[in-house]
């Protein structure tokens, strides 16, 4: 069920986008790129998305993405200030009209009681609002047998990155 919600919802970013001529672009970290392979796997993509950026590696959220070595020690990379700064440096490279970036932890190791497993922040970036950022704390418990709980954790984050982005886009044609 989780994997046709993503199709279903990528199918509607792809629509969107399209009907209103503009483009997207992402930034993962947790979620290694499965963003970017849900969007591509519509046809018609190719005319809305230019870039994805798999940016797992702090060094790469700094040279490349542009957020700032300060935000990533003061706040860490899985923080709302390191989803807001990926979204906008994945927008202002790939010059598009929206992105969207994750960072989390999706286990079964990594979490601390500030940040446990299933910690996603998810960030979205439009001309319109600019960047925001939202945190999520995704559970394991509902986990189809054939997945482990670390796919889980990262398909619903892939869910509900779409579900935002989708949102973000309605609100820029509103």
């Amino acid at each position: 069920m989780l994997n046709k919600d993503i199709d279903k919802q990528a199918e509607i970013v792809v629509k969107l986008l399209s009907d209103i001529g503009r483009k997207t672009a992402t930034a993962e970290s947790c979620t290694g790129g499965l963003i970017s392979a849900a969007i591509t796997t519509v046809s018609g993509s190719s005319g809305v998305f230019d870039m994805g950026i798999c940016s797992y590696a702090n060094e790469i959220k700094e040279k490349l993405l542009g957020v700032p070595k300060e935000t990533l020690e003061q706040y860490g990379a899985v923080s709302e200030q390191t989803a807001k700064a990926m979204a906008l440096g994945a927008a202002r490279l790939a010059k598009a009209d929206f992105a969207v970036s994750t960072t989390g932890i999706a286990g079964p190791t990594g979490g601390s009681k500030e940040k446990p497993v299933g910690t996603v922040w998810i960030g979205t970036y439009s001309s319109k609002n600019g960047s925001r950022a939202k945190r999520f704390l995704f559970k394991d418990e509902s986990c189809p047998e054939d997945m482990t709980k670390r796919e889980f954790i990262r398909k619903q984050a892939v869910l509900a990155a779409l579900q935002m982005l989708t949102e973000e886009i309605k609100g820029q044609t509103d």
